[in-house]
């Protein structure tokens, strides 16, 4: 009976500093949200991840790489055939989003280039880069245009200035292409070519041939792969300028989530401080109270109560505006995600990352 009336002062005590409490409650409940946040964060990365490189669907991207990096003969229709005559998968050619090379030359200074169009990149699901300067990309239709990385108009110039790099004229192939767009180049994102031209100038340029260096098979089996790669090695038809290999995207996922899960696990360690530093708001809130009601606990003292009540009631008073922020983290957080898997981001937190949340 004595600890319901002490759980009943407690109420009483948290309604009569409603400001306080409700304060202390939000920064618990806050900080709990973060940590939930960037846990979720984990599922959404994962996943992209996954789709991106086509994990469940168990393909694998057999690839095609010529001796010479300019020569631009890869997989063909027969190639295709025989695989299919063979092994029984049906393989699906590809034009990967940074294979051709192409000489490109300016003014006196001539360098080896990638190439692709907006229409290849998007085909491998791979972003658009920043315009630095220029027009959109998406407006680079014409034949004597071309969008450039500011990395490769450097090589070009041999200069850090793209300042006026806009209309310079290169050539390729014997034919002029006015630079209209400078973008965003990346150290990181090697699928992104050094140079973006319109499907026209492609046809121009390859005289409507079309280059695929990459032949997707619906099967991750090794064994099945590598026999595969054998029968190219002997039957396919540039066997003798080039090699045969194949993207290992189960491995290359594997090493990348768990490169990415030290990354947001080390994150979520430094959201977590926030907790603690919201605990020491708890604990400071606690202290005020104390300190303010020093005269109402001389009077308890005075009337019976036992310091051990008296420090019993502060403890629960605490752990119940703990308890209440964190719970409103948990529910903060959960619509969020909500939210976010609504507009197609598939994030998600499990129960023990919200038991361990709430415990810290």
């Amino acid at each position: 009976m004595k600890y319901y009336q002490i759980f009943k002062d407690v109420l009483k005590l948290l309604k009569r500093n409603k400001r306080q409490s409700i304060l202390t409650s939000i920064a618990i409940g806050i900080a709990t949200f973060v940590v939930l946040i960037i846990l979720s964060s984990q599922s959404y990365t994962f996943n992209a991840l996954s789709e991106d490189m086509k994990i469940d669907e168990h393909t694998t991207s057999l690839t095609f790489t010529p001796h010479d990096k300019l020569d631009l003969e890869g997989f063909t229709d027969e190639d295709s055939q025989i695989i299919q005559k063979q092994t029984g998968y049906h393989p699906k050619l590809i034009s990967s989003s940074y294979g051709k090379m192409i000489p490109v030359k300016l003014n006196d200074n001539q360098q080896i280039l990638s190439f692709r169009t907006e229409h290849n990149l998007k085909e491998n699901h791979v972003e658009l880069p920043e315009v630095l300067k220029g027009k959109d990309i998406h407006h680079i239709q014409n034949v004597g245009q071309v969008a450039i990385s500011d990395k490769a108009l450097m090589k070009l110039t041999r200069s850090n200035d793209i300042e006026n790099g806009l209309d310079k004229v290169l050539t390729i192939d014997q034919r002029q292409y006015k630079i209209k767009t400078i973008y965003q180049s990346s150290a990181v994102k090697e699928v992104i070519p050094d140079m973006i031209i319109s499907t026209k100038s492609e046809k121009a340029i390859l005289k409507n041939h079309v280059f695929y260096d990459e032949m997707e098979v619906s099967t991750s089996k090794t064994s099945d792969i590598y026999k595969m790669l054998a029968i190219l090695d002997q039957k396919g038809t540039h066997r003798e300028r080039g090699t045969y290999d194949f993207i290992d995207n189960v491995q290359t996922y594997k090493d990348t989530k768990k490169e990415a899960n030290t990354i947001l696990n080390f994150i979520a360690i430094l959201s977590s401080i926030s907790i603690f530093v919201a605990g020491f708001g708890v604990m400071n809130a606690m202290f005020s109270t104390v300190s303010e009601r020093s005269r109402e606990i001389a009077i308890r003292r005075a009337l019976g109560a036992k310091k051990s009540h008296i420090y019993l009631s502060y403890m629960i008073e605490g752990t119940l505006l703990s308890i209440m922020g964190g719970i409103m983290g948990v529910i903060s957080a959960f619509i969020f995600i909500a939210l976010m898997n609504l507009s197609g981001l598939d994030s998600a937190v499990s129960t023990i990352q919200v038991l361990i949340t709430l415990a810290a």
